[in-house]
């Protein structure tokens, strides 16, 4: 037996709609999408009828972490937790984002490679989390102030070699290294750059010829020069880009995952800085990015959305860049198909269309209108397996 959903807004993950609207799944798929719903026969389908509801693709959060959670704080600790605890922690986090809506995750950076072994567990049907892209051991310099889930500690060209070539033998999805530190501190500590072109080029190249891409953790300055030239596919975070790179990232097709979130929500970083003046020069940071993220949203800058482990809050990145100028169904697509476009499987994930995958996303309201209504779930689905109702 069947399934329909219906509801009276739709995204497909293109473009939206608004009346009536059945999807109709069969197994893992969907079989079915009418724009009137009254005209798919019920036979003898199951129907879920949602009414002034939004029906979605299932989300992709495109920067989380496996054993690391930014809302309990000290993640240096949490990265030294011993292996069980560390991992347990990362099956709680994980069917959090999935009861959230987020039905794929990209994982940027994780130890020991026990990322790669929960993405496998998951597809076996061993537990339950969202369908996994990983990028195993995360590649930074040892001088670098920031990538605390970086376990890739090298310094030069061929070191950097090595390490892509290592974590494409243990079978990744994806390569990610960090190129900028933290970015708290004095401006010229948080654009200091600490891989060159020479590095970023290495590692690109050692991506893209494996049929894989690659991510950068980078804030700006110098650093982010030589990821737009080097051919980075992803710039995580970009939160001191000037407006030249940010155009220049629009012009070449290099795509901004702002993670801003993590630094604005209210049980994220900030919340675990002691008060005093770091504190007061944290929040100032923070009032620039959210800056540069308005300016990046302005000139349409390709776009992905990621909460960098705070897991369970795709919905308030969401809002949180629409607070900053992002418009509803930019935000949406940034959400669904163009993450599936980055992931390389695009129709599979991130659309509503037959035969696509059954993950599929119910909420409350007109996400088309306000991207808010994300925090009302009502459904989530999951290759057509309901993992969430109500």
């Amino acid at each position: 037996m069947g399934l329909q959903i219906k509801a009276q807004h739709l995204w497909d993950g293109g473009s939206g709609w608004t009346g009536p609207v059945t999807v109709a799944i069969e197994g893992d798929r969907i079989r079915l999408v009418e724009r009137v719903a009254e005209r798919i026969p019920q036979g003898p389908d199951a129907v879920l009828d949602f009414g002034a509801a939004t029906i979605l693709p299932g989300l992709v959060d495109m920067h989380t972490h496996l054993g690391i959670n930014h809302r309990t704080g000290d993640i240096k600790a949490q990265m030294k937790d011993p292996a069980v605890p560390h991992i347990l922690a990362g099956v709680k986090s994980l069917r959090a984002d999935l009861e959230s809506g987020v039905t794929t995750a990209k994982l940027n950076g994780d130890r020991e490679f026990y990322d790669l072994q929960m993405r496998d567990a998951i597809r076996a049907g061993s537990t339950l989390g969202p369908r996994l892209f990983v990028s195993g051991r995360g590649i930074k310099s040892p001088s670098c102030t920031g990538g605390v889930v970086a376990t890739c500690i090298v310094d030069d060209t061929e070191a950097v070699g090595r390490c892509v070539e290592e974590n494409l033998a243990a079978g990744v999805d994806w390569i990610k290294l960090f190129s900028s530190g933290s970015v708290f501190g004095p401006l010229k500590n948080a654009l200091q750059p600490f891989y060159d072109l020479r590095q970023l080029s290495v590692a690109a190249a050692g991506a893209h010829a494996a049929g894989k891409r690659l991510s950068s953790h980078c804030f700006g300055g110098e650093a982010a020069d030589a990821c737009v030239t080097a051919g980075v596919d992803v710039v995580d975070h970009g939160w001191l880009l000037t407006e030249r790179q940010l155009e220049a990232m629009a012009k070449r097709g290099t795509w901004v995952c702002p993670t801003v979130g993590v630094l604005t929500h209210p049980e994220g970083v900030l919340r675990h800085l002691p008060q005093g003046p770091s504190r007061d020069e944290a929040r100032r940071r923070i009032d620039e990015v959210c800056e540069t993220t308005r300016v990046a949203l302005h000139l349409d800058v390709p776009l992905l959305v990621g909460t960098d482990a705070m897991h369970g809050e795709l919905a308030y990145e969401l809002k949180a860049l629409q607070e900053l100028g992002g418009k509803p169904t930019s935000l949406l697509k940034a959400a669904t198909s163009s993450a599936a476009k980055v992931l390389g499987i695009p129709g599979e994930i991130g659309a509503i269309r037959e035969t696509a995958i059954a993950d599929l996303v119910v909420v409350r309201g007109n996400a088309l209108a306000d991207v808010r209504c994300l925090a009302e779930i009502l459904l989530v689905m999951q290759a057509g397996r309901i993992v969430r109702k109500g």
